[in-house]
């Protein structure tokens, strides 16, 4: 090659660059994901983390994720309230935290004698779940998915036995949402603090009892040490989703490929935070029993009936008084409901049951 043409070619090259480096820093994006999480709070707070380094690594780092934890930028009940305003453009959180807005959100995180784990994701994603979520986040200017699930949580912890439904009867007990109002039915006082207050409460005898993210949060945050009474299983959540919310008109001004990044990083973190904490919670309640004296008990099936009663007619009145939405919502939920009881009990709850009889079978190490 000639002088002259290698100069053209290396100025031609040394033009692409210049021109492709502020191009290429003009379509840079960096968002702020609060959470309700404290940093590091194990299963939440890391899968938080982690969804938020997926989405970059997706997007290959065009969009990055600055995640603050509860408090750090906005209180931890305020998440709805930033996503919203534009303060920051995505929450991690749970969707059953902003009962006060809508009770229709409640339906995407947990129902008391509602959707297990399994049977959420089939509602949402194949049972027309996912478009009602999509029609409530549009009153509030907001887009959600998906994003976590703990799976079954405990009954809770308790200062004192529970024998019957009259021992529930003045108990001053942390737990959230609509198992909390049920609870209300019964004579329980509904305490509500975040899960970094309630160790101090329980060990100040201001509280009774507490739930609060099952056993792999429960026991990280050391409600252990001061409830010695552990019951199962727990009806407030028979599972709990949690979800990343998006600011609807900032997520509409993606590029198409971050908006599929997005989705596909909350689908994968869904089923990924399921595993751990399903992988975590039989160490975490072996743990508990045999080295830390937690009585492991069961709720006495008079106790559990009045819970589901009690439920019962907290979610009537929720239909009864709930707008058009609310009741189309809750008909596709509890139809959903309704018809997987068959499956879930000959499928899985049958095989479950089975596998508890009594054979010679591989116990591993």
């Amino acid at each position: 090659m000639s002088t002259r043409r290698r100069f053209l070619a290396g100025a031609a090259a040394a033009g692409a660059t210049m021109l492709a480096a502020p191009a290429l820093s003009q379509n840079l994006i960096e968002w702020r994901m609060v959470t309700a999480w404290p940093k590091g709070l194990p299963g939440a707070g890391t899968g938080a983390q982690r969804l938020a380094d997926r989405i970059g690594v997706l997007t290959q780092g065009q969009l990055t994720i600055k995640l603050y934890a509860a408090g750090e930028l906005v209180p931890g009940d305020q998440n709805m309230a930033a996503v919203m305003s534009g303060e920051a453009e995505m929450s991690h959180d749970m969707s059953a935290y902003y009962l006060s807005k809508s009770p229709a959100f409640a339906f995407f995180s947990a129902i008391p004698f509602g959707l297990i784990a399994q049977e959420f994701d089939a509602w949402l994603y194949a049972g027309g779940g996912r478009a009602l979520w999509d029609e409530l986040g549009g009153q509030f200017g907001i887009k959600a998915f998906a994003a976590g699930n703990t799976g079954a949580r405990l009954g809770g912890w308790f200062r004192r036995e529970i024998n019957a439904v009259s021992d529930l009867r003045g108990l001053r007990f942390r737990i959230g949402g609509l198992a909390g109002q049920a609870l209300a039915k019964l004579g329980v006082q509904q305490m509500l603090m975040p899960g970094s207050q309630i160790l101090p409460k329980l060990q100040a005898e201001e509280l009774d009892a507490a739930e609060f993210m099952g056993p792999v949060n429960d026991l990280s945050f050391g409600f252990q040490n001061a409830a010695r009474f552990c019951y199962w299983p727990g009806f407030q959540e028979p599972c709990a989703a949690l979800q990343l919310q998006v600011n609807r008109a900032k997520f509409d001004e993606l590029p198409a490929t971050h908006k599929v990044a997005i989705e596909v990083a909350c689908a994968e973190e869904n089923a990924r935070s399921l595993a751990e904490y399903g992988a975590r919670a039989p160490a975490a309640i072996a743990q508990a029993v045999t080295q830390q004296g937690v009585v492991l008990k069961q709720f006495p099936d008079e106790v559990f009936q009045a819970f589901g009663t009690a439920s019962g007619q907290v979610l009537n009145e929720i239909i009864e008084n709930g707008d058009e939405f609310t009741r189309r919502l809750a008909a596709s939920y509890f139809g959903f409901r309704q018809q997987t009881l068959l499956w879930t009990r000959i499928g899985d709850q049958g095989y479950a049951n089975m596998r508890l009889l009594a054979y010679d079978y591989p116990k591993g190490s």
